[in-house]
C-alpha cells in the first residue's frame, strides 16, 4: 500500500496495480482493431496539440533528446492508429514543437510560454528537473489552464501545488525514494553508522536530502556533515573538503551528471573519498555519463525508480530498438515521456475533445481501473472502446501509472544499482504496492 499526500495535505491510501508481463504482442493495435464494441462510435473532431519542454542542454542533457524521441514515437503511433480506423480526417495529434528547458527554471518558463501563448498547445510534456517543472507550472501552465505532464520530476512539492488538476507526473515522488535511500544506506554501511550527505541546491536536491536525513535518523543512523552546493559553481574544492571531513562511514550524494562530473575531481583531490562508499540517485544511473568520469566512478551505488517489470516495458524496449536510430544510448527513462503522450491522447479521445480543461478530467480514468487493460500495442482497441463510451486502463512502458487525485502515480518500483567495469547492474528491487 502506498501512502501519498493529496493537494489538501491529507494522507490517502492508493491501491496500485503491479503486473509483470512476459508476452510480446503483435504489431501495434492491428489485431485489436477488429474488436467489436457493440456500440455506435461517438463522432469526435479535434487536433491534440502537444509541445514538450525537455533538457537538451544543462544538467540532464544526457536524457532530454531521447525523451523527445519517445514523445515523437508515441504521436506517430497514435496517428497511425487513427488512420487504420479511418478516423484521421476527424482526429489527429501533432507535436507542435520541442523546446529546450535547459534543466533550469527560467528557460523552461520561457519555453512553456512560447508553447502556450504562440503555439496554442493543449498539453505540455516536461520538464525533467523538478525545479524547472514547478516554475513552469506555477508561472505558465496552471494559470493558463494547460495540462502539464512531467515525465520524471520527483520532488514531493509537486504533490501539494494547488494546480486545479493541470499538473501530473509519471515518475514517483521522492517521498518514497527517501525511504529506499535510507534503507540502502543502512544495508550498505551498517546500522547506526555515520553518513555525510551532500546535495545540489535545488528543489530536487534539497527535498530528497531532507527526506533521506529524516528517514535515516529514524532507522538509527547518524548524520555527520550535511552540505549543499550551487549548480553553477566553477570549483567545488571547499564543498568537497567539507563533505569528506569527520571520517564518516559512507556518503550520500544527490546530484545531476553535469555537476557531479565537475565535483568528482575535487573529491579525488581530497584523498578521503571512495566511490564504493557512496550512494547516489537516479540521475547518475547512466553508464555513459559515469564513463566520462573514469576510474573514480567505479563502485558507485545508488537508488532509482525503475520500469523493470512494467506491463509494456519489454515490448517498448524492442520497439525503441526497431524504430529509433541516431539517438543517445537507451536509458530506460524514455518510457516516462512515451506514456505521458499516450495518456494525454487517450484522455482527449475519452473527452471527445483536445480542450485541456476537458481532457484533464479524464486522465485518472484512462490511467487505471476499472477499464479494460490496454498497452500502446492495443491503441486501436483503446480508441474504439473510448469512442463507444467504455473505459480503458492504460498499462504503460514505464508502469501501470494509476494516477491519484494529486496527479501522482499509484505504484512504484525502485532498484539498488551498482556501477562497475563500465556497466550498471541491478542488485535489488523494492516494490511499493498493495
Amino acid at each position: 500500500m502506498i501512502v501519498a499526500r493529496t493537494k489538501e495535505g491529507h494522507v490517502k491510501k492508493t491501491l496500485a496495480v503491479a503486473t509483470l508481463l512476459a508476452v510480446v504482442a503483435s504489431a501495434a493495435g492491428v489485431a485489436a482493431a477488429n474488436v467489436s464494441t457493440g456500440s455506435k462510435l461517438r463522432n469526435c473532431k479535434f487536433q491534440l496539440r502537444i509541445g514538450d519542454v525537455l533538457p537538451f542542454t544543462g544538467g540532464l542533457a544526457a536524457y532530454g533528446g531521447n525523451l523527445d524521441r519517445a514523445v515523437k514515437l508515441a504521436v506517430d503511433m497514435q496517428n497511425a492508429s487513427l488512420k487504420r480506423l479511418k478516423l484521421n480526417k476527424k482526429m489527429s495529434v501533432r507535436l507542435v514543437a520541442s523546446e529546450d528547458g535547459q534543466t533550469q527554471a527560467s528557460a523552461s518558463v520561457e519555453a512553456a510560454t512560447k508553447l502556450v501563448k504562440a503555439d496554442k498547445v493543449n498539453v505540455v510534456i516536461g520538464e525533467m528537473a523538478s525545479s524547472a517543472t514547478i516554475a513552469m507550472a506555477q508561472s505558465v501552465t496552471i494559470p493558463n489552464r494547460v495540462v502539464d505532464i512531467s515525465p520524471t520530476s520527483s520532488a514531493p512539492q509537486l504533490t501539494d501545488i494547488a494546480d486545479n488538476g493541470y499538473l501530473w507526473r509519471v515518475y514517483p515522488s521522492d517521498y518514497l525514494q527517501g525511504k529506499v535511500l535510507a534503507q540502502a544506506a543502512v544495508d550498505a554501511f551498517g546500522k547506526g553508522k555515520t553518513v555525510n550527505v551532500g546535495a545540489r541546491n535545488d528543489a530536487f536536491g534539497t527535498a530528497l536530502e531532507q527526506l533521506f536525513v529524516e528517514q535515516y535518523t529514524k532507522l538509527g543512523g547518524k548524520i555527520g556533515k550535511d552540505i549543499k552546493w550551487n549548480v553553477d559553481q566553477t570549483n567545488y574544492d571547499s564543498e568537497a573538503g567539507q563533505l569528506v571531513s569527520g571520517n564518516p562511514d559512507g556518503f550520500v550524494i544527490i546530484d545531476f551528471p553535469e555537476t557531479f562530473q565537475k565535483f568528482v575531481p575535487s573529491l579525488v583531490r581530497s584523498g578521503k573519498w571512495k566511490a564504493s562508499e557512496t550512494l547516489m540517485t537516479e540521475a547518475l544511473r547512466n553508464a555513459d555519463e559515469l564513463k566520462k568520469i573514469g576510474a573514480p566512478a567505479d563502485g558507485l551505488r545508488g537508488t532509482a525508480a525503475t520500469s523493470e517489470g512494467a506491463p509494456a516495458r519489454a515490448v517498448f524496449d524492442a520497439l525503441w530498438k526497431a524504430k529509433v536510430t541516431g539517438a543517445k544510448p537507451y536509458t530506460g527513462f524514455e518510457g516516462t515521456a512515451f506514456d505521458a503522450a499516450n495518456l494525454a491522447f487517450l484522455a482527449a479521445v475519452k473527452a471527445c475533445s483536445a480542450s485541456s480543461p476537458k481532457l484533464k478530467n479524464q486522465l485518472i480514468a484512462v490511467s487505471g481501473p476499472p477499464g479494460t487493460k490496454v498497452t500502446y500495442q492495443q491503441m486501436d482497441k483503446a480508441i474504439k472502446l473510448l469512442l463507444s463510451g467504455k473505459d480503458v486502463n492504460y498499462e504503460g512502458a514505464w508502469g501501470p501509472i494509476d494516477w491519484d487525485v494529486a496527479g501522482d502515480p499509484g505504484s512504484a518500483v525502485y532498484e539498488i544499482w551498482r556501477y562497475s567495469g563500465g556497466s550498471i547492474a541491478t542488485e535489488k528491487t523494492i516494490t511499493f504496492g498493495p
